[in-house]
């Protein structure tokens, strides 16, 4: 698989330039393009209509539209031209709010890196916010990039494993990244005293078969979300990689779970399938 075509929301937030960065490096190792988003946030999603979200898509639609567009563009070219100034790029500006929209364009695209949720928010399952909804309703792997992070290609990738399918998406759906990673983890943790490694050994075998090596390690933790988090911290990795929303869709969007936590609090970038 290659990342032929990459799409990144560019909406103004403050992790948006490093969204951009990671989509233009992205595009350049498999000699694709960048789409950028701009959604205006004039249609909502009819489960989307009420509430706070409502409020601040109307504000959005009131805005200049043109006026939007023109500053993304210019923002994703400055960026685009700092890393790599090869890599094409071409733009979407969509009516819909951007997770209606995300999950709309991201058919057409490779991977979508839409902006990351904030620790504070508590999103109940029909206000999901963009990257919830883009995980759940593209299709496509999904890149949170958080504000102050980096993406590089090359470092230490972590690999979260529970042998499921959404896990085992997440692997085959970054392979480009784990075949330039210097170092590969996967990573399981058992709870509630198990120490069975869920075939991770399997996985091994399968990086191998591409040219990957990989090691497997089983930890113990109550919370998987903050035992990844701590690992992904303390070692330094560079890409955490993780099937999203494995258990149930609703039970994790209301209540938080493990999905939940790592979009709202890995200060590392996170890859996430569905």
């Amino acid at each position: 698989m290659d990342y032929k075509t990459v799409l990144v929301d560019l909406g103004d937030d403050n992790a948006r330039e490093a969204r951009l960065e990671a989509a233009t490096l992205l595009a350049s190792i498999s000699a694709g393009r960048v789409v950028g988003l701009t959604a205006l946030g004039m249609q909502l999603e009819p489960y989307r209509s009420a509430g706070q979200a409502a409020g601040l898509y109307a504000t959005m639609g009131d805005s200049s539209g043109e006026r939007i567009a023109h500053a993304d563009a210019m923002a994703m070219r400055d960026v685009v031209d700092s890393v790599a100034p090869a890599v094409r790029i071409s733009q979407v500006v969509a009516d819909q709010e951007a997770g209606w929209a995300l999950a709309t364009q991201g058919h057409f695209a490779d991977i979508v890196l839409p902006a990351p949720p904030t620790s504070f928010e508590r999103v109940p399952a029909p206000m999901a916010k963009a990257a919830e909804y883009a995980l759940l309703n593209a299709g496509r792997p999904v890149l949170l990039v958080p504000s102050g992070a980096r993406f590089h290609l090359g470092g230490h990738i972590l690999v979260a494993w529970d042998g499921r399918r959404e896990a085992a998406r997440a692997v085959a759906d970054a392979l480009p990244l784990l075949k330039k990673a210097s170092r590969v983890t996967i990573q399981v943790i058992a709870t509630l005293g198990g120490r069975d490694d869920k075939g991770a050994t399997g996985v091994v075998q399968w990086l191998g078969a591409h040219g990957i090596a990989a090691t497997v390690r089983v930890g113990k933790g109550d919370r998987v979300a903050d035992s990844l988090l701590r690992i992904a911290d303390t070692e330094q990795v560079s890409l955490v990689v993780a099937g999203g929303y494995g258990h149930s869709r609703l039970g994790e969007l209301v209540m938080g779970g493990t999905t939940h936590a790592l979009m709202r609090h890995s200060k590392t970038p996170l890859f996430l399938s569905h």
